[in-house]
Protein backbone atom coordinates (compact mmCIF):
# COMPACT_ATOMS: atom_id res chain seq x y z
CA UNK A 1 0.00 0.00 0.00
CA UNK A 2 2.81 2.43 0.83
CA UNK A 3 5.17 3.88 -1.79
CA UNK A 4 8.89 4.41 -1.29
CA UNK A 5 9.53 8.16 -1.42
CA UNK A 6 8.14 11.12 0.50
CA UNK A 7 6.31 13.77 -1.56
CA UNK A 8 5.43 17.31 -0.67
CA UNK A 9 6.20 18.72 -4.08
CA UNK A 10 4.75 21.63 -5.96
CA UNK A 11 1.42 21.73 -4.17
CA UNK A 12 3.02 22.11 -0.75
CA UNK A 13 5.03 24.99 -2.10
CA UNK A 14 1.73 26.58 -3.04
CA UNK A 15 0.44 25.99 0.46
CA UNK A 16 3.54 27.59 1.93
CA UNK A 17 2.87 30.75 -0.01
CA UNK A 18 -0.28 31.21 2.06
CA UNK A 19 1.06 30.18 5.43
CA UNK A 20 3.30 27.51 6.87
CA UNK A 21 1.79 24.11 7.57
CA UNK A 22 1.73 24.06 11.33
CA UNK A 23 1.93 20.47 12.50
CA UNK A 24 4.74 18.16 11.29
CA UNK A 25 3.67 14.57 10.80
CA UNK A 26 5.42 11.48 12.03
CA UNK A 27 5.80 8.19 10.22
CA UNK A 28 3.27 5.53 11.07
CA UNK A 29 4.65 2.33 12.55
CA UNK A 30 4.83 -0.58 10.07
CA UNK A 31 1.59 -2.54 10.05
CA UNK A 32 -0.28 0.04 12.14
CA UNK A 33 -2.83 0.72 9.42
CA UNK A 34 -5.82 1.63 11.56
CA UNK A 35 -7.58 4.84 12.45
CA UNK A 36 -6.19 6.60 15.53
CA UNK A 37 -8.18 6.71 18.76
CA UNK A 38 -8.28 10.46 19.28
CA UNK A 39 -10.25 12.40 21.90
CA UNK A 40 -13.39 13.91 20.41
CA UNK A 41 -13.55 17.69 20.66
CA UNK A 42 -15.88 20.32 19.19
CA UNK A 43 -15.35 21.33 15.58
CA UNK A 44 -12.46 23.82 15.41
CA UNK A 45 -13.21 27.18 13.84
CA UNK A 46 -11.25 29.84 12.04
CA UNK A 47 -11.07 33.48 13.11
CA UNK A 48 -14.04 34.33 10.87
CA UNK A 49 -16.22 31.70 12.58
CA UNK A 50 -16.31 29.06 9.83
CA UNK A 51 -15.44 25.43 10.57
CA UNK A 52 -11.73 24.83 10.04
CA UNK A 53 -11.37 21.91 7.64
CA UNK A 54 -7.57 21.93 7.81
CA UNK A 55 -5.78 18.68 8.61
CA UNK A 56 -4.71 15.31 7.23
CA UNK A 57 -7.74 13.15 6.39
CA UNK A 58 -8.33 9.61 5.18
CA UNK A 59 -11.42 7.59 4.38
CA UNK A 60 -10.01 4.35 5.72
CA UNK A 61 -7.33 1.69 5.32
CA UNK A 62 -9.46 -1.05 3.74
CA UNK A 63 -9.73 0.19 0.18
CA UNK A 64 -12.26 -2.46 -0.86
CA UNK A 65 -14.83 -1.02 1.54
CA UNK A 66 -14.93 2.42 -0.07
CA UNK A 67 -14.34 4.17 -3.40
CA UNK A 68 -17.71 4.90 -5.05
CA UNK A 69 -19.33 1.56 -4.33
CA UNK A 70 -22.87 2.60 -5.31
CA UNK A 71 -23.91 1.81 -8.92
CA UNK A 72 -23.92 4.62 -11.48
CA UNK A 73 -27.16 5.66 -13.25
CA UNK A 74 -25.97 5.46 -16.85
CA UNK A 75 -28.48 5.72 -19.66
CA UNK A 76 -28.99 2.50 -21.65
CA UNK A 77 -26.84 3.81 -24.51
CA UNK A 78 -24.03 4.97 -22.21
CA UNK A 79 -24.20 1.66 -20.31
CA UNK A 80 -23.33 -0.15 -23.53
CA UNK A 81 -20.09 1.84 -23.70
CA UNK A 82 -19.33 1.07 -20.03
CA UNK A 83 -19.80 -2.63 -20.73
CA UNK A 84 -17.49 -2.48 -23.74
CA UNK A 85 -14.76 -0.60 -21.86
CA UNK A 86 -15.00 -3.04 -18.96
CA UNK A 87 -14.90 -6.12 -21.18
CA UNK A 88 -11.97 -4.85 -23.25
CA UNK A 89 -9.89 -4.88 -20.05
CA UNK A 90 -7.18 -2.50 -21.32
CA UNK A 91 -8.90 0.88 -21.61
CA UNK A 92 -8.51 2.24 -18.07
CA UNK A 93 -6.73 5.62 -18.37
CA UNK A 94 -4.41 4.60 -15.53
CA UNK A 95 -3.00 1.79 -17.67
CA UNK A 96 -2.01 4.43 -20.21
CA UNK A 97 -0.17 6.68 -17.75
CA UNK A 98 -2.98 9.25 -17.56
CA UNK A 99 -4.07 10.99 -14.33
CA UNK A 100 -6.86 9.81 -12.04
CA UNK A 101 -8.77 13.06 -12.43
CA UNK A 102 -11.47 14.24 -10.07
CA UNK A 103 -13.34 12.88 -8.20
CA UNK A 104 -11.67 9.50 -8.80
CA UNK A 105 -8.51 10.69 -7.06
CA UNK A 106 -10.33 10.96 -3.70
CA UNK A 107 -11.10 8.17 -1.27
CA UNK A 108 -9.93 4.80 -0.03
CA UNK A 109 -6.60 4.40 1.72
CA UNK A 110 -4.87 7.50 0.34
CA UNK A 111 -4.81 10.54 2.66
CA UNK A 112 -5.52 14.13 1.68
CA UNK A 113 -4.11 17.26 3.32
CA UNK A 114 -6.36 20.34 3.55
CA UNK A 115 -4.98 23.82 4.22
CA UNK A 116 -7.71 26.42 4.65
CA UNK A 117 -7.35 30.20 4.77
CA UNK A 118 -10.00 32.91 4.86
CA UNK A 119 -10.54 33.04 1.10
CA UNK A 120 -8.86 29.95 -0.32
CA UNK A 121 -8.53 26.21 0.19
CA UNK A 122 -5.64 23.98 -0.87
CA UNK A 123 -6.17 20.22 -1.06
CA UNK A 124 -3.16 17.96 -1.55
CA UNK A 125 -3.78 14.35 -2.62
CA UNK A 126 -1.39 11.49 -2.00
CA UNK A 127 -2.96 9.53 -4.83
CA UNK A 128 -1.44 10.74 -8.09
CA UNK A 129 0.57 13.38 -6.15
CA UNK A 130 -1.84 16.07 -7.29
CA UNK A 131 -3.63 19.08 -5.82
CA UNK A 132 -6.48 21.56 -6.07
CA UNK A 133 -6.45 25.26 -5.16
CA UNK A 134 -9.76 27.15 -5.22
CA UNK A 135 -11.42 30.29 -3.81
CA UNK A 136 -13.97 30.30 -0.98
CA UNK A 137 -15.43 33.78 -1.53
CA UNK A 138 -18.38 32.79 -3.72
CA UNK A 139 -16.97 34.08 -7.01
CA UNK A 140 -18.23 32.53 -10.28
CA UNK A 141 -16.31 30.03 -12.35
CA UNK A 142 -13.38 31.26 -14.39
CA UNK A 143 -14.74 32.06 -17.86
CA UNK A 144 -11.51 30.99 -19.59
CA UNK A 145 -11.08 27.69 -17.79
CA UNK A 146 -9.83 24.97 -20.12
CA UNK A 147 -11.29 21.46 -19.81
CA UNK A 148 -9.10 19.60 -17.34
CA UNK A 149 -8.69 16.41 -15.33
CA UNK A 150 -9.55 18.13 -12.01
CA UNK A 151 -12.08 20.67 -13.27
CA UNK A 152 -12.54 24.29 -12.21
CA UNK A 153 -13.62 24.65 -8.55
CA UNK A 154 -15.24 27.55 -6.71
CA UNK A 155 -16.52 27.46 -3.12
CA UNK A 156 -18.86 29.28 -0.78
CA UNK A 157 -20.24 28.73 2.70
CA UNK A 158 -23.82 27.73 3.49
CA UNK A 159 -23.92 27.91 7.27
CA UNK A 160 -21.30 25.45 8.55
CA UNK A 161 -21.10 23.57 5.24
CA UNK A 162 -18.57 24.43 2.55
CA UNK A 163 -20.15 23.99 -0.90
CA UNK A 164 -17.76 23.56 -3.84
CA UNK A 165 -19.01 23.66 -7.43
CA UNK A 166 -16.81 21.96 -10.06
CA UNK A 167 -17.18 22.28 -13.85
CA UNK A 168 -14.95 22.39 -16.96
CA UNK A 169 -13.90 18.74 -16.91
CA UNK A 170 -12.39 16.97 -19.87
CA UNK A 171 -13.86 13.59 -20.87
CA UNK A 172 -10.69 11.54 -20.42
CA UNK A 173 -10.91 10.26 -16.83
CA UNK A 174 -13.14 7.62 -15.28
CA UNK A 175 -15.27 7.85 -12.15
CA UNK A 176 -15.01 4.50 -10.40
CA UNK A 177 -12.39 1.94 -9.50
CA UNK A 178 -9.78 0.24 -11.65
CA UNK A 179 -11.04 -1.32 -14.87
CA UNK A 180 -14.72 -0.52 -14.30
CA UNK A 181 -15.30 1.40 -17.54
CA UNK A 182 -17.10 4.20 -15.71
CA UNK A 183 -16.40 7.00 -18.16
CA UNK A 184 -17.96 10.47 -18.09
CA UNK A 185 -18.48 13.24 -20.62
CA UNK A 186 -17.28 16.84 -20.68
CA UNK A 187 -20.66 17.82 -19.25
CA UNK A 188 -19.80 16.35 -15.82
CA UNK A 189 -20.83 18.70 -13.00
CA UNK A 190 -19.81 17.92 -9.42
CA UNK A 191 -21.05 19.58 -6.23
CA UNK A 192 -19.14 18.82 -3.04
CA UNK A 193 -20.36 19.59 0.48
CA UNK A 194 -17.79 19.51 3.29
CA UNK A 195 -19.23 19.17 6.79
CA UNK A 196 -16.93 18.72 9.80
CA UNK A 197 -19.08 17.31 12.59
CA UNK A 198 -16.37 17.34 15.28
CA UNK A 199 -12.60 17.43 15.65
CA UNK A 200 -12.08 13.98 14.15
CA UNK A 201 -14.77 13.46 11.50
CA UNK A 202 -15.72 15.15 8.25
CA UNK A 203 -18.16 14.18 5.51
CA UNK A 204 -17.64 15.08 1.87
CA UNK A 205 -21.01 14.62 0.16
CA UNK A 206 -21.01 14.43 -3.62
CA UNK A 207 -23.65 15.10 -6.22
CA UNK A 208 -22.40 14.20 -9.69
CA UNK A 209 -24.51 14.98 -12.72
CA UNK A 210 -23.66 14.25 -16.32
CA UNK A 211 -26.69 14.88 -18.55
CA UNK A 212 -24.95 13.34 -21.55
CA UNK A 213 -24.60 9.89 -19.95
CA UNK A 214 -26.60 9.77 -16.66
CA UNK A 215 -30.36 9.41 -16.30
CA UNK A 216 -30.27 11.32 -13.00
CA UNK A 217 -27.65 12.72 -10.58
CA UNK A 218 -25.46 10.31 -8.62
CA UNK A 219 -25.00 10.95 -4.90
CA UNK A 220 -22.53 9.49 -2.43
CA UNK A 221 -20.63 10.52 0.70
CA UNK A 222 -17.04 10.00 1.75
CA UNK A 223 -16.71 9.74 5.54
CA UNK A 224 -13.28 11.16 6.31
CA UNK A 225 -11.28 10.69 9.52
CA UNK A 226 -8.54 12.88 10.97
CA UNK A 227 -5.11 11.19 10.89
CA UNK A 228 -2.65 13.81 12.18
CA UNK A 229 0.31 11.39 12.25
CA UNK A 230 -0.20 10.11 8.72
CA UNK A 231 2.14 11.23 5.95
CA UNK A 232 2.36 11.26 2.17
CA UNK A 233 4.26 8.89 -0.07
CA UNK A 234 4.97 9.59 -3.71
CA UNK A 235 2.33 8.01 -5.93
CA UNK A 236 3.14 8.30 -9.62
CA UNK A 237 0.60 6.64 -11.88
CA UNK A 238 3.11 4.99 -14.21
CA UNK A 239 5.96 4.15 -11.87
CA UNK A 240 7.07 0.66 -12.91
CA UNK A 241 3.77 0.14 -14.78
CA UNK A 242 3.47 -3.47 -15.96
CA UNK A 243 -0.28 -4.13 -15.89
CA UNK A 244 -1.11 -3.09 -19.46
CA UNK A 245 1.00 -5.87 -20.97
CA UNK A 246 -1.01 -8.40 -18.97
CA UNK A 247 -4.47 -6.91 -19.53
CA UNK A 248 -6.87 -9.46 -21.03
CA UNK A 249 -10.38 -9.27 -22.41
CA UNK A 250 -12.95 -10.19 -19.78
CA UNK A 251 -15.34 -13.09 -20.46
CA UNK A 252 -18.44 -11.09 -19.48
CA UNK A 253 -19.80 -7.57 -19.91
CA UNK A 254 -21.19 -7.09 -16.40
CA UNK A 255 -18.93 -4.42 -14.85
CA UNK A 256 -17.87 -4.90 -11.23
CA UNK A 257 -15.47 -3.01 -8.99
CA UNK A 258 -12.59 -4.48 -6.97
CA UNK A 259 -15.01 -5.39 -4.17
CA UNK A 260 -17.15 -7.39 -6.60
CA UNK A 261 -20.04 -4.92 -6.53
CA UNK A 262 -22.03 -4.15 -9.65
CA UNK A 263 -21.15 -0.82 -11.28
CA UNK A 264 -24.26 -0.22 -13.41
CA UNK A 265 -27.56 0.68 -11.78
CA UNK A 266 -29.43 -1.18 -14.50
CA UNK A 267 -27.61 -4.41 -13.54
CA UNK A 268 -28.53 -3.92 -9.87
CA UNK A 269 -32.16 -3.37 -10.84
CA UNK A 270 -32.10 -6.43 -13.10
CA UNK A 271 -30.70 -8.59 -10.29
CA UNK A 272 -33.33 -7.27 -7.87
CA UNK A 273 -36.07 -8.12 -10.37
CA UNK A 274 -34.69 -11.64 -10.82
CA UNK A 275 -34.64 -12.12 -7.05
CA UNK A 276 -38.22 -10.89 -6.80
CA UNK A 277 -39.36 -13.25 -9.56
CA UNK A 278 -37.59 -16.25 -8.02
CA UNK A 279 -39.20 -15.53 -4.64
CA UNK A 280 -42.71 -15.78 -6.06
Amino acid sequence: MKRPALLLGMALVLAGLLFAVASPTAAQAPGAHKLPNLPVKPTPRTADGHPDLSGMWIEGYNVDSFYFNDPFPYSPEAAKKVRQLYQDGDKDPLLHCQPYGYPRVLGGNHPVQITQSANQMIVLYERDTTFRVFPLDGRPHWENADPSWMGDSVGHWEGDTLVVDITSFNDLSWLGGEGTGTFHSDALHVIEKYTRSDSNNMDIAFTMDDPKVFTHPYQTTHHMHLVPDEHFYEDITCTNEKDLAHAVRRPDDVPKNNAGKLVLLEDVQKRQQQQTNSAR
